[in-house]
C-alpha cells in the first residue's frame, strides 16, 4: 500500500510487487490461505473413498453418520416422551388465530381422493393470473363468464349493462328437462365442504367443478346442520342439487343433459316438491347407488388389506420361529465344541462380527473402544443408546463390553450391546429390526397401532387452533382453519405420530414444503410450512420417525407447523379427536416377535467364536 499525497488529499492505491528477474508475484496472505483451503477441499472430493481409502475415514461419511445418530436419539426421546404432561400443559396464546398460518386452507382436498391421483390445484391470485394470460386469452375468459350472468343473477338484480351483454343468451331460453332421478338428503357436519361431501358420496368431482363455475361464493358456503338435496339416478348421475340460502331460499343447480353443464335458479326452500311432499322424510344420501357401490369396494379393499397383513404376519412369525429353532440347535451344538473353532468354520463373509473388550488401566471407554477398531461415530452411538442408564465417564479399569454387528465390513449395523461394570452391573441392549431402536430385553412396549397426539416434542404452544369460523388475517374475511398451528423455531424435528405411508411430499404454493401421511383406519395427517422433509412419496414410515423440520415456507408470516388430522376425509380438531390406542393382541404378538429377536442376538452376543479375526 502506497500513500500518494496530492495537495491535501490522501489517495490509497493497490500495487503488486513483481521481481523482474523471476516474475514471482507476492500474494497477500489471505489469498494464499484461500488457495490452500480450495486445494484441501479438492483433494478430499477427489479421494476414492470406499476403494483405496476406507469409507469410514471420509469426513462426509462422518457427518452423515453423526446426523443419523442425532436423528435416532431424537426419535427415541420422542417415543419415550410422556404426552400426558404435554396435553395438560398445552398453551394457547391470547392472540391465537391472528399470528400465523395463512392460506394453508387451500390444501388440495383432491389429495385425499381415491388413490391420490388428482392433480394438485395451485391457488393463483387474480393479479398474478393476469400476467400469464394474453389480452385475447382474457377476452375469451370474460366471454365464457358472461354466458352465466343470466343464470347467476336473479332478474331484479340484472343491470341494464348486464342485460345488454346477454341479449343473445335471453333469446335462447334454457331448456326444461325431465329428470328420472330420486331425491336424497345430506346433513352438513362439522368440517364439511362440498368437495368432501361429493367425495364421500362418490359423486363426480367434474360435476362440482361445473357447479362452481355458475355459483356465487356465498352459495357454496356451508354451515353445520344445513341440509342439501341431491337428485341422482340409478347410474349415480347427479341431475340436480339444492343449496340452502338465507331467508328460507335455496339455489337449485340443474344439469343440462345435452352438454353436462349446470344452470342455477333461485326459489323458495324445497320448491322442487309439492306441498304434500315438503314434510316427507327424504332418503339419506348414504343410500345412493354410487355410495353403496363405493362403500362395498372400500370394505372389500380393507378386508383384502387386512387378510394380506395377517398373512404376512403369519409368514413372518413362522420364519422367526424356524430361525429361532435353528439358532437354538446351533447354540446347543456349540456348547459341545471347543471355544476356539477352526477359522474356516466361523469366518464366512456373512457371519456376524463380535467385538469383546475391557477397559485397561488409565484408559477411558472411548480409548478402549477405539483400540478395538470401533469408529468415532459408533462410539458416540453406543453412548447415546445408554443415555440415562450408564455414565461412561464413571467406568473403571476392568469393566468390559461387547458389541455385535450384523456383518463384516462397511455398511453393517450394531444389533446388540452389552456393558458390564462394577457400578452399574450388566446392561444389555438389543436392536429392534423394524424401528432400529435399542431396548433392554424386557423393555420393548409395542407402539404399532398407537397414535400420538402431537407430531412434536416439548412444550406445546398453539398460535392458531382448529376453527371453522376463523378470521383470515390476510384476506380479511372468515375462512375455515382446518388444522392447528404450533409455534416452533425453524429446524425443529417433526415426527410421524403413527405408522403410515407418505402420500404427498412436495412444495405447494400456500403450504410451502408439505408432507401428507396416510395411516390405517381412515386417518390422514398433514404437515405444512416445513423447511425441509426427509421422506419421499410412497415411503413407509414408523411411529416416531423424523419426517421433516419445521420452517416458514409458503404463505406464512412466522415460523410454525400447520398440522391437520383427517378421519375418513373429514378434517377434525387434532387437540380433541379420539385417537387409536392399538390392539392388545397385536401388542402381544409384537412382543413375542421381539423376544425371538432377542433370543437370537443374545446367543450370538455370547458366542466367543464370532470374536475371532
Amino acid at each position: 500500500m502506497i500513500n500518494v499525497k496530492i495537495t491535501t488529499k490522501n489517495v490509497t492505491e493497490d500495487f503488486i510487487a513483481v521481481e523482474r528477474e523471476t516474475g514471482a508475484v507476492a500474494l497477500p496472505s489471505k489469498h494464499v490461505f484461500g488457495v490452500f483451503v480450495v486445494g484441501v477441499i479438492s483433494v478430499l472430493l477427489a479421494l476414492p473413498f470406499g476403494s483405496l481409502v476406507p469409507e469410514q475415514d471420509s469426513p462426509f461419511m462422518a457427518f452423515s453418520n453423526s446426523q443419523k445418530i442425532q436423528n435416532e436419539a431424537f426419535e427415541q426421546a420422542y417415543l419415550k416422551n410422556d404426552e400426558k404432561q404435554a396435553e395438560e400443559s398445552v398453551e394457547i396464546v391470547t392472540t391465537a388465530g391472528s399470528e400465523e398460518n395463512y392460506d394453508d386452507e387451500i390444501l388440495p382436498e383432491a389429495l385425499f381422493a381415491a388413490d391420490n391421483k388428482a392433480q394438485v390445484p395451485m391457488a393463483i391470485p387474480e393479479q398474478a393470473r393476469q400476467k400469464f394470460y394474453s389480452d385475447d386469452r382474457l377476452k375469451e375468459e370474460i366471454k365464457k363468464d358472461e354466458k352465466y350472468i343470466a343464470n347467476i343473477l336473479s332478474p331484479e338484480k340484472i343491470t341494464q349493462e348486464a342485460k345488454d351483454g346477454i341479449v343473445e343468451e335471453e333469446k335462447a331460453p334454457r331448456k326444461e328437462f325431465v329428470y328420472d332421478g330420486k331425491w336424497y338428503e345430506q346433513t352438513v357436519r362439522r368440517g364439511d365442504s362440498l368437495f368432501k361431501i361429493f367425495n364421500y358420496l362418490n359423486l363426480e368431482q367434474s360435476d362440482l367443478k361445473a357447479i362452481t363455475k355458475v355459483a356465487n361464493k356465498e352459495e357454496l358456503s356451508l354451515s353445520v346442520g344445513q341440509k342439501i338435496q341431491f337428485r341422482v339416478n340409478q347410474d349415480n348421475l347427479l341431475q340436480e342439487i339444492t343449496l340452502p340460502l338465507a331467508d328460507n331460499k335455496q339455489a337449485r343447480f340443474s344439469r343440462d343433459l345435452d352438454n353436462d353443464s349446470f344452470a342455477v335458479t333461485y326459489e323458495d326452500r324445497l320448491a322442487q316438491f309439492e306441498a304434500k311432499d315438503k314434510k316427507k322424510k327424504l332418503a339419506k344420501a348414504t343410500t345412493m347407488p354410487g355410495y353403496i357401490e363405493a362403500q362395498k369396494e372400500r370394505e372389500a379393499k380393507e378386508l383384502a388389506l387386512k387378510q394380506e397383513r395377517e398373512q404376512k404376519l403369519k409368514e413372518q412369525k413362522e420364519k422367526e420361529a424356524l430361525l429361532a429353532k435353528e439358532n437354538a440347535e446351533k447354540a446347543k451344538a456349540s456348547d459341545d465344541t471347543p471355544a476356539i473353532l477352526p477359522k474356516s468354520k466361523v469366518d464366512p463373509l456373512t457371519r456376524p462380527r463380535l467385538i469383546i473388550g475391557s477397559i485397561g488401566a488409565k484408559e477411558s471407554f472411548d480409548k478402549a473402544a477405539a483400540r478395538l477398531g470401533l469408529t468415532r461415530s459408533e462410539i458416540v452411538s453406543i453412548k447415546n443408546q445408554y443415555s440415562g442408564k450408564i455414565n461412561f465417564r464413571r467406568l473403571k479399569a476392568g469393566d468390559s463390553f461387547r458389541v455385535l454387528f450384523n456383518g463384516i465390513g462397511q455398511g453393517t449395523a450394531m444389533t446388540a450391546i452389552s456393558v458390564t461394570s462394577s457400578k452399574y452391573g450388566q446392561v444389555n441392549l438389543y436392536r429392534h429390526p423394524q424401528n432400529h431402536i435399542f431396548y433392554e430385553e424386557n423393555g420393548y412396549t409395542p407402539s404399532t397401532g398407537n397414535f400420538r397426539r402431537f407430531p412434536i416434542m416439548g412444550q406445546i404452544k398453539v398460535n392458531s387452533p382448529f376453527n371453522l369460523n376463523r378470521y383470515h388475517p390476510i384476506k380479511k374475511r372468515r375462512r375455515p382453519h382446518y388444522g392447528v398451528d404450533f409455534k416452533l423455531n425453524i429446524g425443529t424435528p417433526v415426527y410421524a405420530p403413527s405408522d403410515g405411508v407418505v402420500t404427498y411430499a412436495s412444495y405447494m404454493r400456500g403450504g410451502g414444503y408439505t408432507v401428507i401421511l396416510s395411516h390405517k383406519n381412515g386417518y390422514n395427517t398433514v404437515y405444512m410450512h416445513l423447511s425441509k422433509f426427509d421422506v419421499r412419496k410412497g415411503q413407509e414410515v414408523h411411529i416416531g420417525q423424523i419426517i421433516g423440520k419445521s420452517g416458514n415456507t409458503g404463505y406464512s408470516t412466522g415460523p410454525h407447523l400447520h398440522y391437520e388430522v383427517h378421519v375418513n376425509g373429514r378434517a377434525v380438531d387434532p387437540l380433541k379427536v379420539d385417537l387409536p390406542s392399538g390392539s392388545p393382541a397385536t401388542a402381544a404378538r409384537l412382543r413375542d416377535s421381539f423376544k425371538n429377536t432377542v433370543y437370537i442376538l443374545k446367543s450370538e452376543l455370547y458366542k466367543e467364536a464370532l470374536a475371532q479375526k
